[in-house]
């Protein structure tokens, strides 16, 4: 049987989830980011959050990503 481990998310991954959290911080705090399909700012922002955090856990959970 082979055993789960965790990995280290790549700096690729990292990067990418930082982009998208600066995003959200702007969306939430900022209001800089206009409506989008009937979401408004704040709303964006949270889920740009959900998004980074689902991406670094991808990131630990599976090697190479």
């Amino acid at each position: 049987m082979r055993s789960r481990s965790q990995h280290a998310p790549r700096f690729e991954t990292i990067v990418i989830a930082l982009i998208i959290t600066i995003v959200g911080v702007l969306g939430t705090f900022g209001k800089i980011i206009p409506t989008i399909a009937g979401f408004d700012s704040v709303t964006i922002g949270m889920w740009c959050y959900i998004v980074a955090t689902v991406i670094l856990l991808i990131g630990v959970f599976f090697r190479r990503v």
